[in-house]
């Protein structure tokens, strides 16, 4: 398995003690908007239907898909979260890391994550995205963007006030303390951005969400 700063960030951030209080921290954190990003990765979708969904967490995501009549695979680093997916649907699940994925060659017809892209080496995961998808897949990549303007103030602002909610939900306190700066620190709208063209990607589509505190990219294999 390949290691580098992002896998230790995600193993230090997710782990079985927090798994059980992560749906609703992800909810309240978002403001609600978590499942709203989370639609809009299952439009992205449009008619295909066998989805591989990358660090599938607790499989909030993987239960659109599926209501949605996928048919859908999870893939996760943490055991505890891949446990707690379990419990919500009934799907084919693995662990492992997005830039080594055991599936043959065009396994899927779209691949799809969330909060997945800050943590890895995006051009590995970006080709094996390629490897696994047939011809006319669609990779979707979603996550957390820093955003300008006055929404930066109100930004910096609510990072200051989780640094000291993490003092008392503990499970969560270096997730509070530490994410803002992976995220303020992260270009990987950018390098994703960057990967797909250079993988030969077509049709790639970035587009902003919530005053620009997140971002969806997503783009076809011709």
């Amino acid at each position: 398995m390949l290691v580098h700063e992002g896998h230790t960030n995600a193993r230090k951030f997710f782990t079985s003690a927090n798994a059980g209080s992560y749906d609703s921290v992800v909810r309240l954190a978002t403001f609600g908007q978590d499942f709203a990003w989370k639609r809009q990765i299952l439009q992205a979708t449009g008619r295909r239907n066998s989805v591989l969904e990358l660090a599938c967490g607790t499989g909030i995501l993987s239960l659109i898909l599926a209501q949605a009549g996928k048919s859908v695979a999870g893939l996760d680093l943490t055991f505890g979260y891949l446990a707690a997916a379990k419990n919500r649907v009934q799907l084919p699940l693995a662990q492992g890391t997005a830039e080594t994925l055991p599936y043959r060659n065009e396994s899927f017809d779209a691949v799809v994550s969330s909060y997945l892209a800050k943590y890895v080496d995006v051009q590995r995961v970006v080709d094996e995205c390629w490897r696994i998808l047939k011809p006319g897949g669609v990779a979707v990549f979603h996550d957390f963007a820093y955003p300008d303007g006055i929404m930066r103030s109100f930004w910096n602002t609510y990072f200051y006030i989780l640094g000291f909610a993490g003092r008392l939900v503990t499970s969560w306190k270096v997730v509070f303390d530490q994410l803002d700066d992976v995220i303020r620190k992260s270009d990987w709208a950018i390098k994703t951005e960057s990967a797909l063209y250079k993988r030969g990607f077509q049709n790639v589509s970035c587009k902003y969400y919530s005053a620009g505190t997140a971002a969806i990219i997503s783009a076809e294999k011709p």
